[in-house]
């Protein structure tokens, strides 16, 4: 994740003095000891040269948490101290409550809560509504019946621009509230946001990218012609189609654990008709990862040699053990999915943490290179599809398709969720944050930690991203 001195975007609006019976210091205290004690990234980014750092930004923290007691700020403060770790998976998560504003009743508690009223608001006479040119980040945007905003520059330690209503179409939302708030990065076009959804619960993106006059995928500026963003234009379905006679595609939206039965299911329909034609296409695109039992089938068309793994450790410590007895009983319950031998790998895995030494690391696997043997097949070339929401399992389909001879990387970059994994969550005790955690790192792989794996050839927004994919396999 970013360091956290980009962060400052995070830092607190306001200050609210007044008691409540939850406290943003009992969540604080639980989320730096709970990552302080089973974080297995936290010794790679709490070193000799960043401990300073580390304990100042703590003391401030804790400091600033005794003088919060609004969700949202408190939210914002702990992920604050979360983004300090250059680990993607592990995060916080604030859980959306859902609003009928139907409901006059519901809709009227809503509009006098404090999350409403204390929503930041510019007069719309102080606010410039011209367009801008499609590459300047001024101007206005929209996302397609939902909201109006104009982008504004708003310059203060916090920020550098904000997203203001001009229309919205929801009674949640009015003119003048800030609808977003964005932080400069070092790359250009790119940038920290802080947004606010439809119930203004708080929302964080580290990617934040303008791109051919869209922006963070979703809002695009009116004087675009059309709203389409071809790089997440794909439904979440699993599909597999011949294009033409020489060209198969294979969509994969995740690669889950708990899908297993569904992709063994596309597998097994779409295999046999793959292996009698020359170009192949895995669309894995918003692919958020999940079993790499669940990628591998696919070495069958992308495996040309050896293929180089990486050295793993699994971090041991009580409340790691706990998550993975947890995933054991998930596993015997999921019959479905989870196969006897699937069942008997967690069982191992975690007879193997409770004889570890507590607060060591153990060796997984030593890396080496990965040999398989697969029957002669038609497939020529294979694409492989993706955007900045491949990440984990979906990441190690890319580092295993860029040891093969035959493979050419198509999209953007990924997501950068490969230096840790197995991913755990817990509940703060106090607003009820979703707190993810992971149990594993690796050790070559962490060099592509939030940077993401780049693809050989990036794509645009001219035309639909399988079409210009097509067009590179033809060349």
């Amino acid at each position: 994740m970013n360091n956290f001195l980009t962060l400052s975007l995070l830092l607190l609006t306001y200050l609210s003095f007044a008691q409540e019976k939850c406290k943003c210091s009992r969540d604080l205290d639980f989320v730096i000891t709970y990552y302080e004690n089973n974080l297995p990234g936290f010794k790679d980014n709490v070193t000799s040269k960043t401990k300073a750092t580390y304990n100042s930004l703590k003391t401030n923290l804790i400091d600033t948490a005794k003088k919060v007691s609004t969700k949202n700020d408190c939210y914002k403060l702990t992920l604050q101290y979360v983004e300090f770790f250059r680990d993607n998976h592990s995060s916080i998560y604030m859980q959306s409550q859902n609003i009928d504003e139907n409901n006059e009743e519901e809709l009227q508690e809503f509009l006098a809560s404090e999350i409403y009223t204390s929503r930041e608001t510019i007069p719309l006479e102080k606010v410039d509504q011209k367009q801008y040119p499609i590459d300047n980040i001024l101007g206005i945007y929209e996302i397609k019946n939902a909201y109006t905003v104009a982008i504004i520059p708003s310059k203060t330690k916090l920020r550098d621009y904000v997203g203001v209503i001009l229309d919205a179409k929801t009674k949640l939302w009015k003119k003048g509230q800030v609808k977003f708030e964005l932080k400069k990065t070092t790359t250009p076009n790119e940038f920290l946001a802080i947004s606010y959804l439809r119930n203004h619960a708080v929302r964080y993106d580290s990617r934040f990218a303008l791109k051919e006059g869209v922006l963070g995928d979703y809002w695009f500026k009116t004087s675009l012609n059309s709203y389409v963003n071809h790089a997440i234009d794909i439904p979440s379905t699993y599909d597999f189609k011949t294009i033409n006679d020489s060209i198969s595609y294979l969509r994969i939206p995740t690669f889950s654990g708990k899908r297993t039965a569904k992709i063994d299911s596309l597998y097994k329909a779409s295999f046999d008709k793959i292996k009698k034609q020359p170009y192949l296409i895995i669309d894995v695109r918003n692919n958020g990862g999940g079993s790499d039992d669940n990628v591998n089938p696919l070495l069958e068309f992308i495996y040309t040699n050896k293929i180089k793994t990486d050295n793993v450790e699994l971090y041991i410590t009580k409340d790691n053990i706990k998550i993975w007895e947890s995933w054991y009983e998930d596993a015997k319950s999921d019959t479905v999915n989870f196969n006897k031998d699937r069942v008997k790998w967690f069982e191992k895995r975690v007879e193997r943490m409770k004889k570890a030494k507590l607060n060591s690391y153990i060796s997984v696997s030593k890396g080496g290179r990965m040999s398989r043997k697969f029957k002669p097949n038609a497939v020529k070339k294979v694409a492989i599809l993706y955007n900045k929401n491949c990440a984990s399992s979906c990441e190690t389909l890319l580092f295993w398709a860029k040891q093969s001879k035959k493979t050419i990387l198509v999209g953007e970059n990924s997501g950068g969720y490969v230096g840790y994994g197995e991913v755990g969550a817990v509940k703060t005790p106090c607003y009820d944050f979703t707190l993810t955690c992971t149990s594993s790192r690796y050790k070559k792989q962490r060099a592509y930690e939030v940077i993401g794996i780049a693809p050989d050839f990036y794509l645009n927004n001219q035309k639909s991203w399988i079409d210009q994919t097509i067009d590179l396999l033809k060349e």
